[in-house]
């Protein structure tokens, strides 16, 4: 049993004062936006070209990034007291839960597949595997290590009536956003399968979202039923 002196009791009442909506939304936001970033450098190192991966039809968000970062964030307020062995194991489990739900959601619900980890040893489904969750777990230890501190001294300065109603139009603007994409989403689906509009608002997505704009905003969602397709373009990647 770890033992705490009163200097690091203090920390942690002090860093779960900062588990607000206001902080983890922003927290959220900001991930997002870097998530889009790395994994663009991803792709020029990998396949020489940009790529702008976004989750939603407006803006460069990718919420898997977004909503990892908050779960890593409130897991180093819960895990701070555990040994860093067993912290690794459950910031792995955090991201292979979030990660497997997310794959299940996209897959099952809509019929699409935005990334596969079947090339890789011990997969389950395609959706996690054991490099992954070895990947996941070292990046929650440095993230609670070397990003927290920094994020702490950030949400410092995200502070103030100004900053409150930045929070309130961007939690406004995410909430339409989110729906929206939702909505582009499943017409995209159905229109995949053959699912002619039936009123004005599906009218209005097939016209405006069409399946190019979609193909190009989700560049590596690919619906199930093509696999032959996807598995000829993944293996050139």
């Amino acid at each position: 049993m770890t033992v705490m002196n009163e200097g690091e009791e203090i920390e942690i009442t002090n860093h779960k004062k900062n588990l607000t909506y206001q902080n983890m939304f922003y927290l959220f936001m900001i991930a997002n936006v870097v998530g889009v970033i790395l994994e663009g450098i991803w792709t020029i190192y990998k396949f020489g070209r940009w790529e702008t991966h976004t989750i939603t039809v407006w803006g460069p968000f990718c919420l898997i990034y977004g909503a990892g970062a908050v779960t890593f964030y409130v897991g180093s307020t819960l895990f701070r007291k555990k040994n860093i062995v067993l912290q690794f194991l459950l910031y792995a489990c955090i991201a292979n839960t979030v990660e497997y739900i997310s794959a299940w959601v996209i897959e099952d619900g809509l019929g699409l597949r935005a990334w596969t980890y079947k090339k890789h040893f011990m997969n389950l489904q395609g959706r996690i595997s054991l490099q992954m969750t070895i990947i996941w777990g070292v990046i929650g230890i440095l993230f609670s290590k070397a990003l927290v501190p920094q994020i702490d001294r950030l949400f410092k300065k995200l502070q103030g009536k100004i900053w409150k109603y930045v929070c309130i139009g961007l939690t406004i603007f995410m909430v339409i956003n989110l729906s929206m994409t939702t909505l582009c989403l499943i017409r995209w689906s159905d229109r995949h399968k053959g699912k002619a509009a039936t009123n004005q608002l599906e009218r209005y997505l097939d016209t405006n979202y069409d399946d190019e704009r979609m193909k190009n905003t989700f560049c590596e969602w690919w619906f199930i039923d093509e696999q032959k397709e996807f598995w000829k373009e993944y293996k050139n990647r």
